[in-house]
């Protein structure tokens, strides 16, 4: 990589900080430097930039898109990856504690651990018990950082003004931890934000517009984000997946989207219950967009994590 070309990238890093546990510790300043090395990392070839670098994955709940891209993202940076993938083969299986899991990690000391729980672990907490950097990679219901910015990085990505986007959350809304990191994530860049779905669905005493009906949502939405249904997160025998029905994007409610508004799902997708296949074959559906658009996402943090130059 020319000299120049790693001195504009580096100058990006010197104001951020130490873990990356939640959008509302960034300035706007610091979710701007994200998105420039992100664009960089997905035109340029990075070339070994972090070979020295050892990147733990320690995920306690299951992951695909998240996990592999944060794999891939390491590895296109030259970085050594290595993973802790739930409880099988591990002391869990003998009880061990999430916190003492992660403390002996720690101890082994690596760079940098990117780590996925539930909320038995507090990330904010944790942070401060240890001394190697943490980016978080889904926290129970309470955030998921990455896949925030990694939605409005696929939408920078068709030069669409994000000041002007109404983005329409449709459907597991009370479970989601990405409708959590997205309404950080809206105070700092002005979009606006509503949800749609069943009442049951919905949290207590939300401050953000509420559309009943799919097809109000869609009329104002220039951005459709649904979620999918939390089968672990409910109670058995809810009948959730029934109450999700007037919400499901399929061949006819696909007429009920705007042109210019695009459709997104921060995956796995329920197929048949959020939405159906045919989806993926509209020219406005923008899922496999995103998980692209998640490994450039997830060097710019690796890479801005690493650089140790934060404060």
């Amino acid at each position: 990589m020319p000299e120049s070309l790693l001195t504009g990238l580096s100058e990006q890093v010197s104001f951020f900080m130490m873990s990356f546990v939640s959008i509302s510790d960034l300035s706007l300043q610091q979710v701007e430097s994200i998105f420039i090395n992100s664009d960089f990392f997905k035109t340029k070839n990075a070339n070994p930039l972090l070979s020295d670098v050892v990147v733990a994955n320690v995920f306690f709940e299951p992951s695909t898109r998240t996990r592999m891209s944060f794999e891939m993202a390491a590895l296109r940076l030259g970085a050594k990856s290595i993973l802790f993938n739930g409880k099988i083969g591990s002391s869990l299986e003998k009880e061990e504690t999430y916190i003492d899991t992660v403390l002996n990690i720690a101890a082994m000391k690596p760079d940098m651990m990117v780590i996925r729980s539930n909320d038995e672990l507090s990330f904010t907490d944790l942070k401060d018990q240890i001394d190697v950097p943490v980016i978080n990679a889904g926290w129970g219901t309470k955030g998921h950082p990455t896949q925030a910015l990694l939605d409005i990085a696929t939408l920078r990505a068709k030069n669409r003004p994000i000041a002007r986007e109404k983005i329409l959350f449709i459907g597991d809304i009370k479970h989601s931890r990405v409708v959590s990191s997205h309404l950080e994530l809206a105070k700092i860049l002005n979009y606006e934000v509503a949800f749609c779905g069943p009442e049951t669905f919905l949290p207590p005493n939300t401050s953000v517009k509420v559309f009943s009906s799919l097809k109000d949502g869609l009329a104002w939405a220039t951005a459709a984000i649904f979620l999918r249904f939390q089968k672990e997160r409910h109670q058995p025998n809810s009948g959730a997946p029934v109450a999700t029905s007037p919400y499901q994007l399929n061949v006819e409610t696909l007429k009920l989207v705007k042109n210019e508004c695009v459709i997104m799902h921060p995956g796995p997708v329920n197929w048949g219950v959020e939405m159906t296949e045919d989806v993926l074959k509209d020219p406005r559906c923008l899922i496999l967009d995103q998980v692209n658009q998640g490994v450039y996402v997830r060097m710019a943090l690796i890479y801005l994590v690493a650089k140790r130059e934060l404060v």
